[in-house]
């Protein structure tokens, strides 16, 4: 008796010897986070300070340090200096500003250690999630789909599913290499960069990827789509997927996805969409057109953490031939059993390990389902609406005032845009605007961003927030007239 009593003393475990302590300190971390966020419009944010970094660059100790010492390292010199996405003010990235009820929602799935393949509900709330999400983006019924980690998993999943259900040979046994032509797919040169880094894991080559330019509206041209077909198919090349944009991330330009569709069917080609934020003007009241013929494409991905503000990280791809998508992904090769034994692996059809990349997945579904069904449709639609009439007011600020310009059409809830001093010559109107930019992110960080559309240079700000009231774009305008004042002497002296 004493022999074993001396060896469960030894044992370890990472539970807490004081389980009340625990939760005392869970209670704190999570008043101090909800009160953290109800202040949000007022919490600092920025690079932090050397001295903060050589806190949390620590030597790894030997003996731990306890949980609430490095929690007290967390409000101290971790969360004052994170990035400041969860802020009314911010529209520089297309990032979700996340909810706090996301927040108690990831909370609990970390609480049951949310591994899907240890739940036994999840399997069910995955598919439903999967049908809600296909009933907002009026997707068919019969569609499949996967919960990923965003629109970069989400676009690769559905390539790969178009690269094997369009190959000459069967690419799980013979690969790229197997094949007798080069395949080649086509996206608009506004087309965002995660596009060409999923060909490029998808072993096809970024030469393989076709930039089609676009038009002054920043749509890609179908006649210069159809002219590299054309090209590709006299040179014995093998064109495959065509890939549209439901929102670019530059300008929030949309495709003429209709006929992109109709293209596809015609050279039977793969039509692939990606639609990571742009995809949800589908349950916005006013601009649900622009997402027209969507819901013919062969494949869709979008993000659950950008418009639609979930907590990071959750994606989605939807594919429409649910034996083309699973076979991508399903142990072995091409699996023959489907052709007569469909309904027979229903169950795997769903099973979300079948259907991407990673076989250990945490419970990402059950922050969807908690936040969809807790909101529903009509909220997101409202908030998606009211952030497009947000833009299109600060749009109509900007062209109110006489030194600033907007610099590509306002389709969404992008606005491109900057300060034009009268008399500046064009090569100082981007050495200003680059003044300016730099300046507001020194003292905002990602306030706005910068990007480059056909050859000019211009200030960008993307409204998937929340948080942001109308009087917050009054203040954006007057920043940048007078950040613009303030700097124009050092460009035109």
């Amino acid at each position: 008796m004493g022999r074993e009593t001396k060896d469960v003393a030894l044992e370890e475990t990472l539970d807490p010897e004081d389980w009340e302590a625990m939760r005392r300190l869970g209670h704190e971390m999570l008043d101090d986070m909800l009160t953290y966020l109800q202040n949000i419009r007022s919490e600092p944010s920025g690079s932090p300070p050397q001295k903060v970094i050589k806190e949390i660059c620590f030597p790894l100790p030997q003996e731990g340090e306890g949980e609430e010492k490095v929690y007290e390292v967390f409000q101290q010199n971790i969360l004052p200096y994170t990035m400041s996405l969860t802020k009314p003010r911010f529209w520089g990235v297309v990032a979700g500003t996340g909810t706090p009820y996301g927040m108690l929602a990831e909370m609990l799935r970390a609480g049951m250690n949310g591994a899907q393949e240890a739940l036994f509900a999840e399997a069910h709330v995955h598919k439903q999630v999967i049908k809600w999400i296909k009933e907002m983006l009026g997707f068919p019924e019969e569609a499949g789909g996967v919960l990923v980690s965003g629109g970069s998993e989400a676009n690769f999943t559905g390539l790969a599913v178009a690269r094997n259900a369009k190959a000459d040979v069967d690419m799980k046994a013979k690969g790229t290499q197997g094949q007798n032509r080069r395949m080649t797919l086509y996206c608009g040169d506004e087309t965002h960069h995660c596009l060409e880094r999923s060909v490029e894991l998808l072993g096809l080559g970024n030469e393989a990827l076709r930039w089609i330019p676009t038009d002054d509206d920043c749509r890609i041209r179908l006649d210069a789509l159809e002219k590299a077909i054309e090209d590709d198919r006299r040179q014995n090349n093998h064109p495959f997927c065509i890939i549209g944009c439901a929102g670019t991330v530059n300008s929030g330009a949309f495709d003429d996805l209709r006929g992109l569709a109709d293209l596809a069917k015609k050279e039977d080609m793969w039509f692939h969409v990606d639609g990571a934020f742009g995809a949800w003007v589908k349950i916005s009241k006013t601009h649900r057109h622009l997402a027209d013929g969507m819901e013919e494409a062969d494949s869709l991905a979008v993000d659950l953490h950008k418009w639609m503000c979930m907590p990071y990280g959750i994606g989605c791809t939807l594919v429409k031939d649910r034996r083309a998508h699973y076979s991508t992904f399903v142990y072995g090769h091409e699996a023959r059993y489907l052709k007569s034994a469909f309904d027979l692996v229903e169950d795997r059809m769903i099973n979300p390990h079948s259907l991407a990349l990673p076989l250990s997945r945490n419970f990402t579904s059950l922050k969807a389902y908690m936040l969809l069904r807790a909101y529903g449709r009509n909220k997101y639609g409202n908030l998606i609406q009211q952030n497009i009439d947000q833009t299109n007011y600060l749009a109509e600020l900007i062209r109110k005032e006489p030194e600033m310009e907007i610099t590509a059409p306002v389709v969404s809830n992008i606005v491109c845009f900057r300060y034009t001093p009268r008399k500046l010559a064009e090569e100082k109107l981007e050495k200003l605007n680059r003044l300016i930019y730099g300046d507001l992110n020194q003292r905002s960080f990602m306030m706005v961003s910068d990007t480059t559309i056909k050859g000019r240079y211009m200030l960008r700000a993307c409204n998937v927030n929340h948080r942001s009231r109308r009087q917050d774009f009054h203040f954006l305008v007057d920043e940048v007239k007078r950040t613009g004042e303030k700097l124009v002497s050092q460009v035109n002296p």
